[in-house]
Order: C-alpha cells, then structure tokens, then sequence
C-alpha cells in the first residue's frame, strides 16, 4: 500500500513539474502598429503595473516587470527624460544611476539607463529606455527585485530593451 501511495505521488509529480516550465522562446508583441518588442514566455501580459500604459507584462512569481509607453512630445528630451528618470528615483531610497548610455534606433534616439535603489528594504533594479521620436516620447523600463534575479534575468532584460522597434519611424 505504501509503494502504490509513493509511485502514486512520482506519477503525478511527473505530470505536474512539466508544465511549468518555459520553453524560454520569445514572442514578437506588436503594440498597437507603434512599436514591437520581443518578450520571453515566461512573462505574461498583465493591465496593473502602470494605469494607461500600452505595453504590461509581468511574472509575479519572478519577480520581473515590463512597461512601455509614449507620451505627446510636449518638451524639450532631457525635461522628459529627466522627469521619468526622476519619478523612479522618488520612489527609492538612495537611488544610483549606474549606467547612462546614448543609443540610436531606427526613427529614434535616446538614452539607456540603469539605476537601482532600494524600495521597502529590498533592493530593485531598472533598465529604462527613454527614447525621442518624430512625433512621441517613448519610455520602455523593465526591473526586477533583489540582485540575484537582476544577474538571473538580465541578459533577457537587456534582449528584450534592445528588441524595441518603431513600426513606422
């Protein structure tokens, strides 16, 4: 009886434990004929993380986030720039920009941006893309909690920023 009991939990833990993994292949979102983004399977379009906000997609059980939008293009670059960059930094304690590269993309150009700080006791981590466009702002900014999902996710972080694509530039 005992046998059939433990042979009985192999059999569905054999069942189970596949399905939840990923098969860590991405998928080209395209955001309503603006943009397209490569996003991993492992993350799932969600509607809570910013109020408006075109692109969401989440893993809650992984700890890692993503948002896209654009805004009217109402200012001058750095003001918009600054002012996103200053509303993630409002909401850490001891933020650190840690890296700040110029980038270009087709029909757009910008500025990559990495900061962390710390936000209820825990560590956070942001990789934001805040892009010029012809007629818009847009901002891509994807983050994760603690530093070992940081060095887990962030060759996928940075794939998925850098897949950032204007449908007409």
């Amino acid at each position: 009886m005992r046998s059939f009991i433990v042979l009985s939990l192999i059999a569905l833990s054999s069942l189970i434990l596949p399905s939840c993994k990923y098969s860590y292949k991405d998928e080209l979102i395209n955001v309503n004929n603006a943009f397209t983004v490569s996003v991993p399977d492992y993350l799932s379009k969600c509607d809570d993380l910013k109020p408006g906000a075109e692109f969401q997609y989440c893993n809650r059980f992984r700890n890692t986030y993503a948002v896209a939008f654009s805004g009217p293009k109402d200012k001058a670059f750095p003001a918009f720039y600054e002012e996103q960059i200053g509303i993630l930094k409002k909401v850490l304690d001891k933020p650190m920009v840690n890296d700040s590269t110029a980038i270009e993309l087709p029909g757009a150009k910008g500025v990559h941006t990495e900061l962390a700080g710390k936000m209820q006791g825990e560590m956070i981590y942001y990789s934001v893309l805040t892009l010029e466009a012809k007629d818009k702002f847009y901002q891509f900014c994807i983050w994760t909690r603690g530093e070992d999902r940081k060095l887990r996710y962030g060759k996928d972080i940075d794939k998925m920023l850098m897949s950032f694509k204007l449908i007409n530039p």
